[in-house]
């Protein structure tokens, strides 16, 4: 008879443990390893840990077994199957006897509906009968039908997938026995598609909100594709314009990354990046390699900054001024429809000019970008600052809806290249392939210097599902 692993070394707790302490245990046990198989084997032994030592009549059998010496000490080389693996046919994935599935459907039900929940996908009640039961919320139908593509891969196929479902049983504790309530009961019942787009964001939350550090990922140089790097514009290359990333593409960003580095350059600054990307629950410099705000005058390597630059140390106090006070004159006299608030945004590498104000209306921004192509507002602006300061040293570039940056030559997105081409001196990897995505590729447009150097193989994207389709093809996600 083949031994097992001492379930409670591996929930890291005594013999002579409670039940609740065992609970406790199996919430708190880290999935911490690098490699993809031994993350599915550790998880899959903690899950069979705690499904064996959480039943009192399942952990009676066990000690007497492992009084009687069937306990091995060495951990098994390979990942095993049986009750204890993760319950990837609660999903309504994959295949198996009508008795495992509905083991899988009591193990899951209870922390699906708990993760639901979290994210505000459910809501709990109690029904007539005195029971109480999560249903549904608004949330939850607004996500089935509401998301682009399902996503399956990573819930089921890579090691982020994999990662996935050990976040959700360390982070929730899965209740082994706890039967499905209603909630679930809804989720079984809807057609595979509506599952997979529910099951993307939700998962994609987990493995944002939970694992987001980079240690989950190869380091730099053990990435398969170590000598190459994708760089990401932001707005309508990794969001829509001006709005949050979609659990997708996040989803997508954390597969190519255990492929290679990876790294966006905006002309914003890090909070505006934060967020778009990170939102209010995940450090935005925990989902990228490399971080490069304002073309990269604000840069963060691994999570950790790196030197930064300034562009008001750059010009002087007089120069500013004067440039200024030109800007502010000009917007005065423009007849244009409609004029709100944040003319000039002061940042540290570049200031941003918006003739009709950042603090326009996601609507209002439609409207000018409309107006703004017949009548070439930014374009005619951008040419009065070329003649009034010609030896400012100064460049322009048009990039979003509503404005236009301007900054020292030189300092358009390529100035994030030096910070790529330094990791040479830190780690030994020469970034020689270095694949940017943008949309704004055109002459003038903000993306245009990254995109036509001759250091980068540029892509022009339409908008965030462009990128996506792009990524897919050239990586085989």
């Amino acid at each position: 008879m083949p031994k097992q692993r001492d379930y409670y070394k591996v929930l890291g707790v005594s013999p002579r443990a409670t039940q609740q302490e065992i609970r406790n245990a199996y919430k708190r046990v880290p999935v911490d390893s690098p490699e993809r198989a031994a993350r599915t084997r550790k998880f899959q032994e903690i899950s069979d840990a705690y499904y064996t030592l959480s039943d009192v009549s399942r952990r009676r059998e066990y000690d007497a077994m492992r009084m009687a010496g069937g306990v091995e000490e060495e951990e098994e080389e390979v990942p095993h199957g049986g009750a204890g693996g993760f319950p990837w046919s609660a999903f309504g994935f994959g295949t198996g006897t009508a008795d495992s599935e509905q083991r899988a459907n009591e193990q899951f039900g209870s922390v699906f509906e708990e993760m639901l929940r979290e994210e505000g996908l459910a809501s709990e009640g109690t029904d007539a009968d005195g029971q109480t039961r999560s249903h549904p919320t608004s949330r939850f139908w607004s996500v089935v039908g509401g998301i682009s593509g399902g996503a399956l891969g990573f819930i089921v196929a890579n090691a982020p997938g994999a990662l996935a479902g050990a976040v959700a049983g360390n982070r929730l504790g899965a209740v082994r026995d706890a039967k499905g309530k209603s909630v679930y009961d809804v989720f079984l019942q809807l057609p595979q598609t509506d599952r997979a787009r529910l099951l993307s964001e939700l998962a994609a939350k987990v493995f944002q909100t939970t694992m987001g550090p980079a240690g989950i990922y190869p380091a730099l140089q053990d990435r398969p594709l170590k000598g190459t790097i994708c760089l990401f514009d932001v707005d309508k290359t990794l969001t829509p314009a001006r709005a949050n990333v979609t659990p997708e593409m996040l989803t997508l960003l954390s597969q190519l990354r255990h492929k290679c580095a990876i790294g966006f350059v905006g002309g914003s600054n890090l909070p505006k990046q934060q967020e778009q990307l990170g939102r209010n629950t995940t450090d935005v410099t925990t989902l990228f390699d490399f971080c490069f705000a304002e073309n990269g005058l604000t840069a963060f390597r691994l999570g950790k900054p790196l030197l930064s630059n300034s562009f008001i140390q750059w010009l002087g106090e007089e120069k500013y001024q004067k440039l200024v006070n030109f800007l502010l004159k000009y917007i005065a006299n423009l007849e244009i429809p409609k004029k709100r608030g944040t003319f000039v945004e002061f940042r540290n590498g570049m200031i941003n000019v918006s003739p009709i104000g950042r603090n326009a209306s996601t609507e209002e921004r439609k409207e000018f970008e409309a107006y703004d192509k017949i009548h070439n507002i930014r374009r005619d602006l951008v040419d009065a600052l070329k003649k009034e300061f010609p030896d400012y040293g100064l460049s322009y570039s048009i990039g979003g809806e509503i404005s236009f940056d301007v900054f020292p030559t030189g300092w358009d997105k390529t100035y994030c290249l030096q910070h790529v081409e330094a990791e040479k001196d830190i780690t030994g990897i020469d970034y020689k392939t270095i694949h940017f995505f943008g949309d704004k590729t055109f002459p003038g447009g903000n993306d245009y210097e990254i995109y036509s150097d001759p250091r980068t193989i540029g892509h022009s994207v339409e908008d965030p599902d462009d990128t996506m389709r792009q990524l897919r093809e050239l990586f085989q996600l």
